[in-house]
C-alpha cells in the first residue's frame, strides 16, 4: 500500500481542500451543534474518498479475475 495513490488521487485532493472552503464557511457560523454537523460532513466525504481509492484496486483485481472465468 502507497501514500502515493492516494496523494495524487483527484477525489482525495479535491475532498482535503474542502477543508479550505468549510473552514470558510463554519467561521462564520455560529458556535452550535450545526457547525460540528458540516465538519462530521467533510469528514464523511473524505472518508469516502480514501476508501474508494483504497478498494480500486481490489476491483480491478476481482475484474480481472472475472475476466480468466
Amino acid at each position: 500500500m502507497s501514500i502515493g495513490k492516494y496523494v495524487t488521487n483527484p477525489g482525495v485532493i479535491g475532498a482535503a481542500f474542502g477543508a479550505v472552503t468549510t473552514a470558510r464557511r463554519t467561521g462564520s457560523m455560529r458556535k452550535d451543534w450545526r457547525r460540528y454537523l458540516v465538519w462530521g460532513a467533510w469528514v464523511a466525504g473524505l472518508a469516502l474518498a480514501i476508501a474508494t481509492v483504497s478498494m480500486q484496486e481490489q476491483d480491478a483485481e476481482e475484474e480481472v479475475g472475472r475476466k480468466h472465468r
